[in-house]
């Protein structure tokens, strides 16, 4: 019992330590249940080990057996497969559920580098809106490829066993060492999951068509705003996948999953995003591999976050046809502060063995993420997120509406107010909070994309369950600079104290208090001086500038092509570091100028 008690201050300790550094939460809301699933495909995949003890596991779990694992191989070779009691096999190679009626194994497969082959799914150009001011073009040259076999067995009884995927990455030249330096995430799934006009999630298909045919339709909607199967949401848009994630070279993770497309105005992008979801109904209700390389950690034990319920694979945002980095700069920037922001990692993802560009692996906003991250449990997690309820219950919303309405009726110059607000929002956090997306000059915020969680339930032993609503940073792409908007002069906190949102209440409210303009104009000013400070911006993004590369590049060429990407690519890039770079460079002096000027109005 004494080892308890000592156990439990430690821990309680590191807590309260982490929320005073940190505060705490982020992103997206989890649906109830999976899309349906074929038959063949029902009877869940093993979930295969780390490469090293692969080839028991396999041969302990599997009906089938394959002469190599899934992973990267310097040249061709025979892949010869087996199955038990001498079941026949039969296999597809273009990513589709093999039955009965696919192709028979009888003698070993030649796997080879296939890149050279035509290509299949990058020739789509059903997938942005006719009116696309960039339309979708298909590469002019074969993508980079990897085998997929996908194999069942069938008894003399006729019973089909489950579907088994083994994903071949071959040679690749100067580029294998490319690949294997970088997370790789092989995403298998039928066709017509993807691109079928009445269920397919990437392509504009009969929502759009429908929408064409229909009194609604508007020739000049923006493509952004025009609608298409990839626009829409909920469970019914989700489809089933076989999802392997590769590192170094070795495979870390395989099983099914659940993706739907994510995003907002970038829906309408050839490259989408995805949302990625780990669930029982496909075989295992959680993810579990270390995503972030072990800077996604947990408050609770200071160790990383290594089981996950769903991630995103982000497409860059706004940033997608720029540096792709904006959004993890800007958060790693301030990633000790008193919020919490998205660990974020880069993979190239390859869509039924076809190349898909750069993706940012992304947490999440959920009350899965939450709990992850501060041991909350989910069922007490409320997440308000663009001034709607995302998480939690009715209740918990209506507490939120009432606490607006007490900020807007409340003098906070008087100190006992103050005190309350204090019990109530993690104001500290929200000094951080407001800090930071203002001196990035986040466009795409105030009452867009600004999320806030408290605990519904109290705890004594977590000192972030207090019961007070804290801040979170996410999607912060349209900002430092991007579209020759977002200029560093521009005067966003006297623009954000005009704005009609919860954050221009709180802000106007709590900045009648003196206390608070003293505390919010040191805090600004920390975070001015350190966080965003010339010589550690400057070598973040020129450390990213470099890392991200290669990456940025492959993938204009991949999907922008004619606009960005061939002999363009180089110099389209570099301009849009400088960009940046140019960004932070000058923002300091404007935006100290624009707080001076705020605080001296009250």
């Amino acid at each position: 019992m004494k080892h308890q008690k000592i156990f439990a201050v430690t821990v309680g300790a590191f807590l309260l330590l982490s929320c005073m550094l940190q505060g705490c939460a982020e992103q997206e809301q989890q649906p109830e249940s999976s899309a349906e699933i074929s038959t063949a495909e029902r009877a869940a995949e093993t979930a295969l080990p780390p490469a090293d003890v692969q080839d028991d596991a396999a041969d302990s779990s599997s009906a089938l057996h394959f002469s190599a694992e899934s992973g990267f191989y310097d040249a061709p070779f025979q892949l010869t497969v087996t199955a038990e009691g001498g079941a026949k096999i039969f296999y597809t190679l273009d990513g589709s559920t093999p039955t009965a009626d696919s192709t028979e194994y009888t003698e070993p497969i030649e796997i080879a580098d296939c890149s050279s082959e035509p290509n299949r799914l990058s020739m789509r150009t059903d997938i942005v809106p006719e009116n696309a001011g960039l339309p979708a073009t298909a590469p002019e040259e074969p993508v980079d490829k990897a085998v997929l076999i996908r194999a069942v067995s069938v008894d003399a009884s006729g019973a089909v066993s489950p579907v088994e995927t083994r994903t071949y990455f071959i040679g690749f030249g100067e580029k294998a060492s490319y690949y294997q330096k970088l997370r790789v995430i092989s995403l298998v799934t039928d066709e017509e999951n993807l691109f079928d006009p009445e269920r397919g999630i990437y392509v504009r298909g009969a929502v759009y068509d429908k929408w064409k045919s229909s009194d609604e339709y508007d020739p000049d909607m923006p493509e952004w705003r025009t609608p298409g199967n990839y626009t829409q949401t909920g469970k019914e848009w989700e489809r089933p996948a076989y999802m392997q994630i590769f590192a170094d070279g070795r495979l870390e993770a395989g099983q099914y999953v659940g993706i739907r497309i994510h995003g907002g105005a970038t829906r309408s992008y050839p490259q989408k995003s995805f949302n990625v979801y780990a669930r029982k109904d496909y075989g295992a209700s959680k993810l579990r591999c270390d995503l972030f390389s072990g800077s996604a950690v947990s408050a609770a034990d200071g160790t990383p976050i290594t089981e996950f319920d769903s991630f995103m694979l982000r497409n860059g945002g706004n940033d997608a046809q720029y540096t792709r980095f904006r959004d993890k700069l800007n958060q790693s920037l301030v990633s000790d502060r008193g919020f919490l922001v998205q660990a974020m990692e880069p993979c190239i993802v390859f869509l039924n063995g076809e190349y898909w560009g750069h993706y940012e692996i992304t947490e999440k906003l959920d009350d899965a993420f939450i709990k992850a991250h501060y041991g909350i449990p989910k069922k007490d997690v409320c997440i308000i997120k663009k001034e709607a309820l995302d998480e939690g219950s009715e209740e918990c919303f209506a507490e939120w509406e009432q606490l607006r309405k007490w900020i807007q009726e409340t003098d906070f110059s008087d100190s006992a107010a103050y005190e309350e607000l204090c019990a109530r929002i993690d104001m500290q956090g929200f000094m951080d909070y407001i800090s930071a997306e203002t001196y990035i000059n986040n466009a795409n915020w105030g009452k867009s994309n600004m999320a806030m969680w408290k605990a519904a339930v109290t705890d004594a032993q977590n000192p972030c369950a207090d019961g007070r609503w804290r801040f979170i940073m996410f999607d912060t792409d349209y900002s430092t600079g991007i579209y020759g908007e977002a200029l560093p002069s521009d005067k966003n906190i006297s623009a954000l104290l005009e704005d009609d949102c919860f954050l221009s209440d709180l802000l106007r409210a709590a900045l009648k208090n003196e206390g608070f303009r003293t505390q919010f104009r040191d805090t600004f000013t920390e975070i001015a001086e350190q966080n965003f400070d010339a010589a550690r911006v400057e070598q973040e993004i020129e450390r990213l500038s470099a890392e991200y590369h290669d990456l940025v590049t492959d993938t204009y060429n991949r999907f922008w092509g004619a606009w960005i990407g061939g002999a363009m690519a180089e110099g389209n890039y570099a301009a849009e570091v400088k960009s940046v770079q140019r960004f932070y460079q000058k923002r300091g002096e404007y935006i100290k100028a624009d707080l001076e000027q705020v605080l001296g109005a009250y």
